[in-house]
């Protein structure tokens, strides 16, 4: 064998040295990377794994109604909450801190998800349980007491269908809210104002930065790094307290109805009450789970808003909108007559009843709408015809959302056209007969004869119901001031004429004006309604009253719209008007029923 020559010693020693070379350029090379180019990126990740990030639940807005002397009531508010969590790490580490936590709190039903870094575990919870958590479980495990808010009503079941209620996100609900930062677990307005002004209440979290270990347990905080909360903005709504609390106990706990209370100038909501009401601090309490579940299984629907999404026959407080087309048009003027009254109207061969059996003989306009005589509106109806009837039905607001702002959205009622009736039967002039007494095919709902009844006290204008923010533009129904001065003069005999059905809503020093409606509705008694607005030369408020089966609405809704209106005004609840005759008691009669035509439907 061949030994190298001093040559070929030098040559491979030479390769040996490039090699060695090579592999140390390597080696600084990646030091470089790792040491100087990357140092940001791994301090970065370092610090993740030591850093946590903590979420800091921003305050939800108050939501609050005008008060008495300029101090306003709060109805909605926040409370704070003590909510045990887990930091996430190892599965298996995480499963040992939720059984140590179960075992240490007796509750064996413990479930969470592995979504998140911080995952609630137990909510709402006592203070022995934070003492335990702090105390005894922290120091091993995982997991800590975050201080959350949750939404108190502090007045139970008042305004609740208005305010709405609070409920925790669900899986679909959050892959469409995640651009605006809502997490699992989160509250979320579900209905009415909650629901309607969610961005305004809710808020922006804040951020804290805590030092873990290696087993995630919090060792220290950094309060110069914590970005702190930004709170909801508060609102602050036109209701008017007083007025809103006499609505809902004037429609008592006992009543199935609704009231609702505008400002006829401006649209701005002073009450609204539907019956029967629920307590919307059961929908975000973790304690009341059986108290929900009832709550929507009750065939009572006390759910249900019925002042928006509830629709019913008017029965004659649907009458001024006859008065209004038949001036308007010419037909007639307030000293204009037909046939008197004999109890009864044969139209072919069905027969239409007045209240009063013996009838009313010969009247006026404004004695019919006083007396509120059927058989007067039976024979205008017959000469005004369904055009123009409809034609100032629906300027007046019916068959249309009023737009008020609240979830879910209002029920536009029914003010059916001839195709309707031709989908339904065919037309007779049976069904004009019904509609000009509110009755038949016609549906409404309280907030839209709280409108209607606005425009004939304001001028003829339609507001737009609202709550909050700046007043909506009105719409001008065209109708002339002549026109609604003499149907208002009419409404305020219904309240002071000697046949006034309305007389149990006098208010002494408060000129009112107003009318009755007593509306056949399927499977119940009649419903009681009353439209009322006060002061009379001046209107502020309009009120509109319905209570399911309740009866004649003179007697039963009528004093209702007089409580509010008493609230409103400061007056104390005084005696009730005892009526002179039967003609306060007795109202609407039942109409008759026409083939494939249901009363009230």
């Amino acid at each position: 064998m061949e030994s190298l020559g001093p040559n070929g010693q030098s040559q491979r020693l030479r390769g040996l040295l490039v090699v060695v070379g090579l592999l140390f350029f390597i080696l600084f090379a990646r030091l470089f990377y790792l040491q100087i180019a990357s140092s940001a990126h791994y301090a970065q990740k370092s610090e993740e794994n030591r850093i946590a990030q903590k979420r800091i639940k921003a305050r939800r807005g108050l939501i609050l109604a005008r008060g008495a002397n300029g101090v306003s009531e709060i109805l909605a508010r926040s409370r704070p909450t003590y909510t045990v969590t887990l930091t996430r790490s190892k599965p298996d580490n995480d499963a040992r801190a939720v059984e140590a936590l179960s075992m240490a709190t007796g509750n064996p039903e413990i479930r969470y998800t592995r979504s998140g870094r911080t995952v609630r575990l137990l909510r709402d919870v006592d203070f022995t349980t934070v003492s335990l958590v702090q105390e005894r479980l922290s120091e091993d495990w995982p997991l800590d007491v975050m201080v959350e808010s949750e939404r108190d009503y502090p007045y139970g079941s008042l305004a609740a269908h208005l305010l709405g209620y609070l409920g925790e996100l669900q899986e679909e609900e959050l892959q469409a809210l995640k651009a605006k930062n809502y997490t699992p677990g989160d509250f979320i307005g579900k209905t009415g104002l909650e629901k309607v002004y969610e961005d305004l209440l809710r808020g922006e979290d804040g951020v804290a930065y805590i030092e873990v270990d290696a087993m995630n347990r919090p060792q220290s905080e950094f309060p110069e790094r914590e970005q702190p909360p930004e709170p909801g903005a508060d609102l602050v709504l036109t209701l008017d307290y007083k007025t809103q609390r006499a609505a809902e106990r004037a429609l008592s706990d006992t009543m199935t109805g609704a009231v609702v209370a505008l400002n006829p100038q401006t649209g701005a909501i002073l009450a609204l009450a539907s019956k029967p009401g629920f307590d919307p601090n059961i929908f975000v309490s973790f304690q009341s789970q059986d108290e929900r579940r009832r709550l929507l299984q009750d065939s009572s629907k006390p759910l249900l808003n019925r002042a928006t999404r509830e629709h019913y026959s008017p029965g004659s407080t649907m009458k001024m909108v006859a008065a209004v087309a038949a001036l308007e048009i010419g037909l007639l003027d307030t000293l204009g007559t037909f046939p008197g009254c004999g109890g009864s109207l044969r139209v072919g061969s069905a027969v239409f009843h007045c209240a009063k059996k013996e009838g009313h003989g010969v009247l006026t306009l404004q004695e019919a709408i006083e007396a509120s005589c059927n058989v007067y509106f039976y024979h205008l109806g017959q000469s005004l015809g369904f055009k123009a009837w409809r034609e100032y039905a629906e300027r007046l607001g019916f068959g249309q959302p009023t737009g008020i702002d609240l979830q879910p959205e209002e029920d536009p009622g029914n003010l059916p056209t001839r195709k309707y009736y031709e989908d339904h039967g065919g037309w007779a002039m049976g069904h004009m007969m019904n509609l000009v007494i509110g009755q038949g095919s016609l549906l409404v709902t309280p907030v839209q004869m709280a409108r209607y009844v606005s425009a004939l006290a304001n001028g003829g204008y339609l507001v737009t119901p609202h709550f909050y923010g700046d007043t909506p533009r009105r719409e001008y129904t065209g109708i002339s001031a002549s026109t609604l001065d003499k149907v208002k003069r009419a409404m305020r005999r219904v309240i002071y004429g000697s046949r006034g059905t309305g007389r149990r809503v006098q208010i002494k020093g408060i000129e009112v004006a107003g009318k009755s409606g007593t509306a056949q509705a399927p499977g119940r008694d009649t419903d009681a309604w009353f439209v009322a607005f006060a002061p009379f030369d001046r209107p502020e408020i309009a009120v509109a009253v319905v209570v399911e089966g309740g009866g004649h609405g003179g007697v039963v809704a009528g004093p209702i719209a007089r409580q509010v209106m008493e609230a409103y005004f400061g007056k104390e609840p005084e005696a009730e008007v005892a009526a002179d005759s039967t003609d306060a008691a007795r109202e609407e009669g039942p109409t008759v029923r026409l083939p494939g035509v249901k009363a009230g439907t």
